[in-house]
Protein backbone atom coordinates (compact mmCIF):
# COMPACT_ATOMS: atom_id res chain seq x y z
CA UNK A 1 0.00 0.00 0.00
CA UNK A 2 0.65 3.40 -0.98
CA UNK A 3 0.14 6.10 1.40
CA UNK A 4 1.06 9.83 1.89
CA UNK A 5 0.71 11.44 5.14
CA UNK A 6 0.28 15.75 4.76
CA UNK A 7 1.52 17.31 7.80
CA UNK A 8 4.17 14.49 7.78
CA UNK A 9 6.49 16.51 10.22
CA UNK A 10 4.06 17.72 12.92
CA UNK A 11 3.24 15.41 16.33
CA UNK A 12 0.68 13.75 14.69
CA UNK A 13 2.04 13.06 11.08
CA UNK A 14 5.78 11.93 12.17
CA UNK A 15 4.31 9.31 14.70
CA UNK A 16 1.67 8.12 11.03
CA UNK A 17 4.67 7.75 9.16
CA UNK A 18 6.68 5.68 11.57
CA UNK A 19 3.97 4.11 11.97
CA UNK A 20 3.22 2.98 8.34
CA UNK A 21 6.80 2.56 7.90
CA UNK A 22 6.60 -0.28 10.71
CA UNK A 23 3.54 -1.77 8.92
CA UNK A 24 5.57 -1.95 5.54
CA UNK A 25 3.61 0.50 3.72
CA UNK A 26 5.46 2.52 0.89
CA UNK A 27 5.17 5.96 2.89
CA UNK A 28 5.76 9.59 1.83
CA UNK A 29 4.89 12.98 3.31
CA UNK A 30 5.11 16.43 2.55
CA UNK A 31 5.07 19.47 4.68
CA UNK A 32 6.80 22.71 5.21
CA UNK A 33 9.67 22.05 6.49
CA UNK A 34 13.13 22.26 4.22
CA UNK A 35 14.03 19.26 5.28
CA UNK A 36 12.62 15.65 6.75
CA UNK A 37 13.80 14.82 10.69
CA UNK A 38 13.59 11.14 9.98
CA UNK A 39 13.83 9.32 6.90
CA UNK A 40 11.30 9.12 4.05
CA UNK A 41 10.30 10.06 1.17
CA UNK A 42 9.81 13.62 1.66
CA UNK A 43 8.35 16.08 -0.41
CA UNK A 44 8.57 19.74 0.69
CA UNK A 45 5.85 22.51 -0.43
CA UNK A 46 5.39 26.60 0.25
CA UNK A 47 3.75 28.31 3.02
CA UNK A 48 2.71 30.21 -0.43
CA UNK A 49 1.68 27.96 -3.10
CA UNK A 50 1.06 24.72 -2.11
CA UNK A 51 1.89 21.97 -4.96
CA UNK A 52 -0.62 19.58 -3.90
CA UNK A 53 -1.44 19.37 -8.11
CA UNK A 54 1.94 18.01 -8.49
CA UNK A 55 2.00 15.74 -5.64
CA UNK A 56 -0.92 13.59 -6.53
CA UNK A 57 0.07 13.85 -10.37
CA UNK A 58 3.32 12.69 -10.20
CA UNK A 59 2.57 9.82 -8.17
CA UNK A 60 -0.40 7.42 -7.75
CA UNK A 61 -1.46 6.78 -4.07
CA UNK A 62 -3.71 4.45 -2.23
CA UNK A 63 -4.46 6.74 0.73
CA UNK A 64 -4.01 9.77 2.36
CA UNK A 65 -4.12 11.47 6.00
CA UNK A 66 -4.32 14.62 6.77
CA UNK A 67 -2.59 16.00 9.33
CA UNK A 68 -1.89 19.57 7.79
CA UNK A 69 -2.98 22.81 9.41
CA UNK A 70 -2.99 24.56 12.34
CA UNK A 71 -4.26 23.64 15.79
CA UNK A 72 -4.15 26.60 17.53
CA UNK A 73 -7.19 27.64 18.90
CA UNK A 74 -5.98 30.79 20.72
CA UNK A 75 -4.31 32.11 17.88
CA UNK A 76 -7.39 31.37 15.47
CA UNK A 77 -9.09 34.05 17.44
CA UNK A 78 -6.71 37.04 17.19
CA UNK A 79 -5.30 35.71 13.53
CA UNK A 80 -8.66 33.93 11.74
CA UNK A 81 -8.44 34.16 8.11
CA UNK A 82 -4.91 33.10 8.14
CA UNK A 83 -6.26 29.69 10.29
CA UNK A 84 -9.53 29.80 7.51
CA UNK A 85 -6.26 29.48 5.12
CA UNK A 86 -4.48 26.61 6.61
CA UNK A 87 -7.98 24.86 7.91
CA UNK A 88 -10.24 25.17 4.90
CA UNK A 89 -8.46 26.66 2.09
CA UNK A 90 -5.84 24.23 2.21
CA UNK A 91 -8.42 21.25 2.42
CA UNK A 92 -10.30 22.11 -0.53
CA UNK A 93 -6.74 22.47 -2.58
CA UNK A 94 -6.12 18.75 -1.64
CA UNK A 95 -9.51 17.69 -2.48
CA UNK A 96 -9.69 19.25 -5.77
CA UNK A 97 -5.97 17.71 -6.38
CA UNK A 98 -7.37 14.26 -5.50
CA UNK A 99 -10.00 14.32 -7.79
CA UNK A 100 -7.98 15.37 -10.81
CA UNK A 101 -5.07 13.21 -10.70
CA UNK A 102 -5.91 10.46 -8.40
CA UNK A 103 -9.49 10.07 -8.14
CA UNK A 104 -8.85 6.44 -6.04
CA UNK A 105 -7.04 7.43 -3.29
CA UNK A 106 -9.11 6.72 -0.04
CA UNK A 107 -8.83 9.99 1.86
CA UNK A 108 -8.92 10.72 5.68
CA UNK A 109 -9.53 13.96 7.14
CA UNK A 110 -8.44 15.23 10.76
CA UNK A 111 -10.65 17.88 11.91
CA UNK A 112 -11.12 18.62 15.33
CA UNK A 113 -13.62 17.72 18.24
CA UNK A 114 -13.62 21.05 18.22
CA UNK A 115 -16.74 21.64 16.37
CA UNK A 116 -18.60 20.70 18.96
CA UNK A 117 -18.20 23.56 20.90
CA UNK A 118 -19.63 23.53 24.59
CA UNK A 119 -22.18 20.32 24.59
CA UNK A 120 -24.76 20.24 26.83
CA UNK A 121 -25.38 16.42 27.30
CA UNK A 122 -22.28 13.98 27.30
CA UNK A 123 -21.02 11.57 26.17
CA UNK A 124 -20.96 13.50 22.69
CA UNK A 125 -22.10 11.27 19.51
CA UNK A 126 -21.49 12.06 15.87
CA UNK A 127 -24.54 13.39 15.22
CA UNK A 128 -25.50 16.13 18.03
CA UNK A 129 -25.55 19.70 16.34
CA UNK A 130 -22.30 21.26 16.42
CA UNK A 131 -21.75 24.69 17.74
CA UNK A 132 -17.84 25.94 17.49
CA UNK A 133 -16.61 28.04 20.07
CA UNK A 134 -13.57 29.39 18.20
CA UNK A 135 -12.37 30.50 14.45
CA UNK A 136 -10.56 27.15 14.53
CA UNK A 137 -13.79 25.22 15.36
CA UNK A 138 -16.03 26.54 12.10
CA UNK A 139 -12.91 26.12 9.94
CA UNK A 140 -12.60 22.91 10.88
CA UNK A 141 -16.46 22.45 10.67
CA UNK A 142 -16.18 24.09 7.01
CA UNK A 143 -13.49 21.84 5.66
CA UNK A 144 -15.93 18.51 6.93
CA UNK A 145 -18.45 20.10 4.68
CA UNK A 146 -15.66 20.21 1.93
CA UNK A 147 -15.11 16.60 2.88
CA UNK A 148 -18.85 15.75 2.05
CA UNK A 149 -19.12 18.08 -1.30
CA UNK A 150 -15.89 15.80 -3.14
CA UNK A 151 -17.18 12.88 -1.70
CA UNK A 152 -21.08 13.57 -3.04
CA UNK A 153 -20.45 15.31 -5.91
CA UNK A 154 -17.08 13.40 -7.37
CA UNK A 155 -17.26 10.20 -5.65
CA UNK A 156 -14.47 10.43 -3.47
CA UNK A 157 -13.51 7.93 -0.54
CA UNK A 158 -13.07 9.77 2.60
CA UNK A 159 -13.93 9.19 6.50
CA UNK A 160 -13.76 12.59 9.13
CA UNK A 161 -12.47 11.76 12.31
CA UNK A 162 -12.93 14.13 15.11
CA UNK A 163 -9.99 13.71 17.71
CA UNK A 164 -10.59 14.87 20.85
CA UNK A 165 -7.62 15.98 23.44
CA UNK A 166 -4.32 14.13 21.92
CA UNK A 167 -1.52 13.54 23.79
CA UNK A 168 1.77 11.83 24.18
CA UNK A 169 5.78 12.02 24.38
CA UNK A 170 7.26 14.34 21.73
CA UNK A 171 4.18 17.20 21.57
CA UNK A 172 5.83 20.64 22.25
CA UNK A 173 2.32 22.59 23.13
CA UNK A 174 -1.16 22.43 24.62
CA UNK A 175 -1.75 21.33 28.61
CA UNK A 176 1.34 19.22 29.25
CA UNK A 177 4.05 20.99 27.67
CA UNK A 178 2.82 24.39 28.57
CA UNK A 179 2.75 23.04 32.41
CA UNK A 180 6.19 22.07 31.72
CA UNK A 181 7.43 24.84 30.69
CA UNK A 182 6.00 27.09 33.82
CA UNK A 183 7.39 24.27 35.93
CA UNK A 184 10.79 24.90 34.72
CA UNK A 185 10.43 28.49 35.54
CA UNK A 186 9.47 28.38 39.17
CA UNK A 187 8.54 24.64 40.31
CA UNK A 188 7.17 25.89 43.77
CA UNK A 189 3.84 27.61 42.57
CA UNK A 190 2.29 27.34 39.11
CA UNK A 191 -0.95 28.79 37.76
CA UNK A 192 -3.27 27.25 35.53
CA UNK A 193 -6.25 28.55 33.19
CA UNK A 194 -9.64 27.74 34.56
CA UNK A 195 -11.19 26.14 37.63
CA UNK A 196 -9.71 22.57 37.33
CA UNK A 197 -13.29 21.30 37.11
CA UNK A 198 -13.07 21.60 33.12
CA UNK A 199 -12.93 18.03 31.63
CA UNK A 200 -10.88 16.43 28.69
CA UNK A 201 -11.40 13.10 26.79
CA UNK A 202 -7.47 12.19 26.50
CA UNK A 203 -6.32 9.51 24.18
CA UNK A 204 -2.26 8.67 23.93
CA UNK A 205 -0.74 9.29 20.23
CA UNK A 206 -0.32 5.59 19.41
CA UNK A 207 -4.27 4.75 20.21
CA UNK A 208 -4.75 7.60 17.36
CA UNK A 209 -2.65 6.60 14.61
CA UNK A 210 -4.96 2.91 15.53
CA UNK A 211 -7.94 4.36 14.67
CA UNK A 212 -6.16 5.51 11.20
CA UNK A 213 -5.59 2.08 9.89
CA UNK A 214 -8.42 0.89 11.09
CA UNK A 215 -10.65 3.48 9.09
CA UNK A 216 -8.53 2.78 5.82
CA UNK A 217 -8.99 -0.65 6.54
CA UNK A 218 -12.31 -1.27 7.18
CA UNK A 219 -14.42 2.03 6.99
CA UNK A 220 -17.16 2.50 4.11
CA UNK A 221 -15.39 5.45 3.10
CA UNK A 222 -18.54 7.88 2.72
CA UNK A 223 -17.54 10.87 4.32
CA UNK A 224 -18.78 9.41 7.64
CA UNK A 225 -17.71 10.80 11.00
CA UNK A 226 -15.29 9.04 13.38
CA UNK A 227 -14.90 10.43 17.36
CA UNK A 228 -11.39 9.71 18.04
CA UNK A 229 -11.16 9.58 21.60
CA UNK A 230 -10.63 6.93 24.92
CA UNK A 231 -14.23 7.29 25.72
CA UNK A 232 -13.47 8.51 29.64
CA UNK A 233 -13.75 11.57 31.02
CA UNK A 234 -11.23 13.32 32.98
CA UNK A 235 -10.98 16.59 35.09
CA UNK A 236 -8.08 18.61 34.32
CA UNK A 237 -7.19 18.99 37.78
CA UNK A 238 -6.70 15.31 38.40
CA UNK A 239 -4.44 15.05 35.25
CA UNK A 240 -2.67 17.97 36.57
CA UNK A 241 -2.05 16.20 39.95
CA UNK A 242 -1.13 12.83 38.16
CA UNK A 243 1.38 14.96 36.07
CA UNK A 244 2.73 16.38 39.19
CA UNK A 245 2.61 12.63 40.70
CA UNK A 246 5.49 11.79 37.95
CA UNK A 247 7.64 14.76 38.18
CA UNK A 248 10.37 16.00 41.06
CA UNK A 249 9.25 17.88 43.73
CA UNK A 250 6.25 20.05 45.37
CA UNK A 251 3.80 21.84 43.23
CA UNK A 252 1.38 24.34 44.56
CA UNK A 253 -1.41 24.71 41.66
CA UNK A 254 -3.49 27.30 41.20
CA UNK A 255 -6.53 27.52 38.91
CA UNK A 256 -6.94 31.28 37.86
CA UNK A 257 -10.68 30.72 37.80
CA UNK A 258 -10.62 33.04 34.66
CA UNK A 259 -12.01 30.99 30.99
CA UNK A 260 -9.98 31.57 27.53
CA UNK A 261 -12.04 32.33 24.63
CA UNK A 262 -12.88 29.14 22.52
CA UNK A 263 -12.24 26.72 25.37
CA UNK A 264 -15.03 24.14 26.11
CA UNK A 265 -15.86 22.81 29.60
CA UNK A 266 -16.84 19.22 29.27
CA UNK A 267 -15.45 17.00 26.97
CA UNK A 268 -16.51 13.16 26.97
CA UNK A 269 -16.66 11.66 23.61
CA UNK A 270 -18.97 8.71 22.32
CA UNK A 271 -16.52 6.19 20.91
CA UNK A 272 -19.08 3.60 19.86
CA UNK A 273 -18.90 4.27 15.71
CA UNK A 274 -14.90 3.63 15.81
CA UNK A 275 -15.59 0.66 18.51
CA UNK A 276 -17.62 -1.24 15.63
CA UNK A 277 -14.47 -0.89 14.02
CA UNK A 278 -12.67 -2.73 16.13
CA UNK A 279 -10.99 -0.15 18.26
CA UNK A 280 -10.01 -0.47 22.37
CA UNK A 281 -7.66 1.93 23.80
CA UNK A 282 -4.77 0.23 25.08
CA UNK A 283 -2.37 3.02 26.29
CA UNK A 284 -4.60 3.81 30.00
CA UNK A 285 -3.63 7.79 31.19
CA UNK A 286 -1.44 6.69 34.09
CA UNK A 287 0.79 4.85 31.71
CA UNK A 288 0.36 7.60 29.29
CA UNK A 289 1.32 10.57 31.73
CA UNK A 290 4.10 8.52 32.95
CA UNK A 291 5.20 8.59 29.61
CA UNK A 292 4.72 11.90 28.87
CA UNK A 293 6.52 12.98 32.40
CA UNK A 294 9.81 10.72 31.34
CA UNK A 295 10.08 12.29 28.13
CA UNK A 296 9.60 16.06 29.70
CA UNK A 297 12.02 15.39 32.21
CA UNK A 298 15.01 14.23 29.38
CA UNK A 299 13.83 16.74 27.03
CA UNK A 300 14.61 19.36 29.80
CA UNK A 301 13.50 22.18 27.47
CA UNK A 302 12.59 25.49 28.27
CA UNK A 303 11.18 28.36 26.85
Amino acid sequence: MKIIILGSEGFIGSHLVRFFQSRSWDVSGCDLHEKPSFVYDYHRISKLKGQFDEIFDQERYDACINASGSGNVSHSVTHPLEDFEKNTFDTARILDAIRKHNSACKYVHISSAAVYGDPENLPVSEEIACKPLSPYGWHKLMSEQLCKEYHCLYGISVAITRPFSIYGAGLKKQLFWDIFQKYLDDASTIELWGTGEESRDFIYIDDVVRCMELILAKAPMKAEIYNIASGEETYIRDVVQLLFDNLPGSTKIIFNNQTRTGDPRNWKADISRINALGFLPTVNLQNGIHNVAAWLLQSGTSK
